[in-house]
């Protein structure tokens, strides 16, 4: 029986609290939110023990997890980190959902600390869209600092597991960040550039699927995403950067009529497309 004290009940909260109920594998959950409504709903359909729409009940809360989840913006998860970690004793695992690492793995040096990043989402946010199966067949990424030992990570790596994620992979912070800048904050500007471009609204009729899929998260967020950009500036700068030459190289060559280099440019996107599914598939068995 574990008891899991999650704070911040949104897409990726909410939905964490319900995959936990639904696993059968003895949660205890209490949640802190500050929308009224979300505590209310979560305690009727049985997903929670307790909630409170609050900070003022926090020290009951987090006295009472042995694992303190905080699904909550960066900004958020530090300043509550700062106020309430002389709560959490060594006998407790401080995690998070957070989708950057570096400044929370900073702020809790003195605590157990392992956090998770889940990589799954939805183009809405919000408890109204949290999902019991958000999390299944997803990749999960634990970051852990040298205060947590094997035991402490094979518990998170368990919630992991009953969550519904299939692939968990242990990284460091400044890994985690650099590899996230790439695989999920640049899709987002690349799809945002695509809907803000001169055409997008004037593509209906002409579109195929391609279009849909290079812009299905291009219904963003933008109080979330962009502190989530902020908060990796440095590595979201330099992945953006990096495309661009990419793009230049197909510019360049479309402006010198240069087919033999549009050629050469196509052959090794599917050449490194190849190898990459190739690593995929032998990943995943």
């Amino acid at each position: 029986m574990s008891n899991i004290t999650v704070i911040g009940m949104g897409l990726m909260g909410g939905s964490l609290i319900k995959a936990l109920s639904v696993s059968k594998q003895n949660y205890n959950i209490y949640v802190i939110d500050t929308n009224k409504e979300n505590i209310e709903s979560a305690l009727k359909d049985g997903y929670i023990q307790k909630g409170f729409y609050n900070y003022d009940n926090i020290e009951e809360c987090i006295e009472w997890g042995d694992i303190i989840m905080i699904c909550t913006l960066p900004s958020i998860a530090i300043d509550t980190i700062n106020k309430y970690k002389h709560l959490i004793d060594n006998k407790k695992i401080l995690s998070d959902f957070c989708g950057v690492k570096i400044d929370i793995f900073n702020n809790t040096k003195d605590k157990k600390y392992v956090g998770l990043h889940t990589m799954a989402g939805r183009e809405k946010g919000g408890y109204i869209n949290s999902s019991e199966t958000l999390f299944k067949n997803s990749n999960a990424i634990i970051v852990n600092n040298d205060n947590a030992n094997e035991n402490d990570i094979k518990i998170i790596e368990k919630l992991s597991s009953d969550i519904g994620c299939l692939k968990i992979i242990k990284s460091t912070a400044k890994k985690h960040d650099e590899m996230i800048a790439f695989t999920s904050q640049l899709m987002h500007i690349i799809a945002c550039g695509i809907v803000n471009h001169d055409n997008f609204l004037k593509s209906l009729g002409f579109e195929g699927n391609s279009l849909g899929d290079h812009t299905r998260v291009g219904t963003i967020d933008a109080n979330m995403w962009s502190e989530l950009f902020l908060y990796n500036s440095d590595y979201l700068y330099e992945a953006l950067d990096k495309y661009i030459i990419c793009l230049n190289y197909f510019k360049n060559a479309l402006k010198n009529k240069n087919r033999d280099k549009l050629k050469i440019l196509m052959q090794n996107s599917n050449n490194t497309k190849k190898e990459w599914t190739e690593r995929k598939n032998e990943f995943q068995k």
